[in-house]
């Protein structure tokens, strides 16, 4: 800069040159160069003479024009230069100051002076300012790109709360503090906490009814979802073949009888004692066989409702024993079981309360209490869940039924919003760098 401002000086014969940038009001002194001897050698007068200097400056820039002193003979000027009257007196020299255009106020001004009484003509000093206000530019650009970084911010800062304090940004300006508003309270206000899951309802009571022997299905009398008293029957199995055996012990239990009789009167008692053990045997197997005819019938142990189990096209089908045919859930009483991902699992505490939605019901939900958190992880869709059995803690609607499903959330405690949704990638990227570091 000093180089440039000592060419300029050079060219036009000044015998000095300054140049001042204009910042918050203020003018401060950028670079001074020297052409030729001057009558001011001491300090003190070196800082009069750069406070002049900045004075002179400052009364351009304020003005906006290039100012002249003294005013050429023959001239009125209409314009204060006072600065430069005085500046012009203490160095007995001619002052011409150049303002540098900038966007709203000049960027600064150039400031010549010409001792000898001789400076440029009328044409020379047009051309001159002309050249100025053609570099102020570039001269803005070269001192932006020598700014510290520190600068930069406080800059982009100003002229941003500038545009926001602006009338035209009215309307921009509410919804943007609406959004401000939004995003403070999404960060700091906390709102409750939940965790959710896929929850299904079962019944308190839940029994499978199984073949009590091999056999053949005679007829289903109920079918998913009919509600069942307690001892009513819900499937019959064909009892012919147990009838057949029925019979067959009952005429083996006459025949050992009238054997043991015999043997009885012939005084045989090793005979006796053979037909006697072969009686009780037949009797034995009658008491067998009539059991099993008296489970024939498979019946309701208790009142609820058949949840599994349509062998209503399984007629004469043939079944063995143990094979499920029904499963009856007790509507006295109603459990939720709520699946939870391996991650969240940790933050489930027994006795928290939370809601369920079912999906048949999504206008409507059910207040629930966790009672019970199983200890081992289950594998479902891919990922690790554990098992959060809850109960309703107010009274069930009749068209609540086992079997139905629906996203259930537990509250476990106070957050911001914004945490809550942001806990999860944090939690597993953490646990992702740990993975790689250690």
């Amino acid at each position: 800069m000093r180089t440039w401002l000592k060419a300029l000086a050079r060219q036009c014969g000044a015998t000095q040159a300054a140049l001042a940038w204009y910042d918050d009001g203020h003018a401060t002194l950028a670079a001074e160069v020297n052409v030729g001897a001057l009558d001011v050698s001491q300090d003190t007068a070196t800082e009069a003479q750069r406070l002049a200097l900045l004075t002179v400056a400052e009364e351009c820039i304020d003005q906006g024009v290039s100012l002249l002193a003294p005013t050429p003979p023959g001239q009125v000027s209409t314009w204060v230069t006072r600065a430069h009257e005085r500046l012009r007196a203490q160095r007995r020299a001619t002052v011409l100051s150049v303002p540098l255009p900038g966007a709203q106020i000049p960027l600064g001004a150039v400031v010549l002076s010409w001792s000898d009484g001789n400076p440029p003509t009328e044409d020379a000093q047009a051309v001159l300012i002309d050249g100025l206000w053609r570099l102020g530019p570039l001269l803005a650009a070269h001192r932006q790109a020598w700014r510290p970084w520190h600068w930069h911010v406080r800059q982009a800062i100003r002229q941003a709360w500038q545009r926001w304090l602006h009338p035209q940004n009215m309307a921009t300006r509410r919804w943007r503090l609406a959004l401000l508003a939004a995003a403070l309270a999404m960060t700091l206000v906390p709102w409750p906490a939940r965790v959710g899951g896929m929850a299904r309802i079962e019944g308190l009571q839940q029994r499978v009814m199984v073949s009590p022997t091999d056999g053949f299905i005679k007829a289903a009398h109920v079918l998913p979802g009919d509600h069942v008293k307690a001892d009513q029957v819900l499937v019959d199995l064909a009892e012919q073949d147990l009838q057949l055996e029925r019979d067959k012990w009952l005429s083996q239990i006459a025949q050992q009888d009238n054997a043991y009789a015999a043997a009885m009167t012939r005084a045989d008692r090793s005979e006796a004692a053979i037909s006697l053990s072969k009686l009780e045997e037949a009797q034995a197997q009658l008491a067998l066989v009539d059991e099993q005819l008296s489970r024939a019938q498979l019946k309701a142990p208790f009142q609820g409702v058949v949840i599994q189990g349509d062998l209503s096209q399984s007629i004469g089908a043939p079944v063995k024993q143990g094979d499920t045919l029904v499963t009856v859930a007790s509507t006295d009483g109603y459990r939720v079981i709520m699946d939870v991902d391996e991650t969240d699992i940790g933050r489930i505490r027994i006795g928290q309360t939370g809601v369920i939605a079912l999906s048949a019901l999504p206008w409507q939900t059910l207040d629930l209490q966790v009672q019970r958190i199983t200890p081992q992880a289950q594998t479902r869709e891919g990922r690790n869940v554990y098992e959060v059995q809850a109960r309703f803690t107010e009274p069930v609607p009749e068209h609540v039924r086992p079997g139905l499903m629906g996203p259930a959330k537990i509250r476990i405690g106070w957050c911001p919003p914004l945490w809550g949704w942001i806990r999860p990638v944090v939690d597993r990227g953490r646990l992702m760098i740990w993975s790689w570091w250690g």
